[in-house]
């Protein structure tokens, strides 16, 4: 046990780097128990306070530059495999951008403290176009925020931590357990929420060949294009005689949409 601290002491800025760098690049390993840790050692001196922050800085910002890119590359494509992971990946995307609509670059700053946002508003700014130099900026504040945050409740509770850290390495594996366990059962609630939305959010679906045909018909239907306008900045294509409208537009347009008509929605 206490050597295993006393590899943290030596390694702690290490450990703490890669355990960030995971996370930030979208694997399911927890940094936090890492910051708090690193915090509460950083009080008798080693690891140095200063450099865990930095380095857990450094390590999220280069995790969120590569969602960055990404995004500036292929623009929604990235989004809509981040959101496949959510509870209702239809509606995944219009509600990210309307996220980043309503608080802008900014969101950049809060993202690291708001789960799900912190790996959805790299991509986001990068399809939206944010200047690389403001992104950084944003980004950098938004991470050191963070990286203080995490460490300094560890240094301010660090007899407390350090007692959660002895206990851990005493009960490594009975903790282990418990932790598969939890994360199991966690798993299982969120497929069968998924399920009961999925469920609850029915909607028919159309298959192109059978659009066409009742588009041929003599009173076709109305084919709503939902996409927000910066899909259609990388996709200007749409259906034949769609309706475009961005769901925040919907307040205000939805009296163009007729009444007396069915309606296909078009969103991707």
């Amino acid at each position: 046990m206490n050597d295993s601290i006393e590899f943290l002491r030596e390694h702690g800025t290490t450990v703490v780097f890669f355990a960030v760098l995971a996370e930030q690049m979208g694997l399911p390993i927890p940094c936090t128990p890492w910051l708090l840790a690193a915090g509460a050692l950083a009080r008798s001196g080693r690891p140095s306070l200063a450099a865990v922050i930095a380095l857990a800085a450094l390590a999220a910002a280069l995790g969120h530059l590569s969602w960055y890119l990404a995004g500036r590359r292929w623009g929604y494509g990235v989004l809509r495999v981040l959101c496949r992971l959510s509870i209702e990946p239809d509606s995944c995307v219009q509600r990210t951008q309307g996220t980043f609509d309503r608080f802008g670059a900014g969101a950049l700053v809060a993202a690291p403290f708001i789960p799900g946002l912190t790996s959805i508003a790299p991509p986001l700014a990068g399809l939206s176009r944010v200047p690389l130099w403001r992104y950084l900026s944003l980004d950098a504040l938004g991470n050191l925020l963070w990286a203080s945050t995490f460490v300094g409740l560890g240094y301010g509770f660090g007899d407390q931590v350090t007692w959660a850290l002895r206990g851990a390495f005493m009960y490594g594996s009975s903790i282990l357990g418990v932790a598969v366990a939890g994360l199991s059962l966690w798993l299982l609630l969120k497929l069968a929420q998924r399920e009961r939305v999925r469920r609850k959010l029915h909607v028919d679906r159309i298959r192109p060949a059978q659009l066409k045909e009742l588009l041929g018909n003599a009173n076709p239907p109305l084919v709503l294009d939902l996409r927000h306008r910066r899909e259609l900045v990388e996709d200007p294509h749409t259906l034949p005689g769609a309706l475009h409208v961005s769901p925040s537009e919907l307040p205000r347009r939805h009296g163009e949409i007729p009444r007396n008509r069915d309606l296909v929605l078009f969103c991707s």
